[in-house]
């Protein structure tokens, strides 16, 4: 499946949202849904979604503090070669991934450093990439991504009205019917 999702949005708050929308009632979504969107649309865009909702947050740091060189990208996801790409075609910003991705200690372990004067900055950080896992930015993808970012934010706006009133009535079908 193609950059874009051949412009099938998802919007993954499938448990409410913290940051960027603080709405525990939001929901999930697909946006634009056709017959003409496959299985692989549809899980691209499960994809795209997750990294347009960072995407969400990255806007709003980069607006106080600027907009990063790179960014450092640890997680489960770490695992998905296309995601890491995705996420920097996204972010239009280099992505670089620790060595050992399932790094959720690695954060903790530089501020001790840097704050015990084990290292002079937090740019030790570099010490624990390498030049495999750093992913540019792919100008025709990001191109792609500029265009559907702001339908996914305009749609995640047009339906905030609704997120209480579905929120509620799932929570009322839910004790009538049970899990059935």
């Amino acid at each position: 499946t193609p950059t874009g999702s051949h412009g099938l949005l998802f919007h993954p708050y499938l448990g409410g949202e913290r940051a960027p929308i603080w709405d525990a009632n939001a929901r999930g979504d697909f946006f634009g849904l056709t017959a003409l969107h496959t299985r692989a649309d549809m899980l691209r865009a499960v994809l795209e979604g997750v990294s347009f909702n960072i995407a969400s947050v990255f806007e709003t740091v980069t607006k106080l503090v600027g907009k990063p060189q790179s960014v450092t990208a640890t997680g489960g996801f770490a695992r998905s070669k296309v995601w890491r790409q995705m996420l920097a075609d996204i972010l239009d910003c280099q992505v670089n991934v620790p060595i050992s991705f399932e790094s959720g200690c690695l954060g903790a372990t530089i501020l001790v450093m840097q704050s015990t004067g084990l290292a002079s900055s937090y740019d030790v950080v570099t010490n624990y990439l390498d030049e495999k896992t750093k992913y540019d930015p792919q100008p025709q993808a990001v191109a792609v991504y500029k265009q559907l970012f702001p339908v996914f934010r305009q749609v995640e706006k047009l339906l905030a009205p609704a997120y209480p009133t579905i929120a509620n009535l799932q929570s009322e079908l839910v004790s009538l019917h049970g899990d059935d």
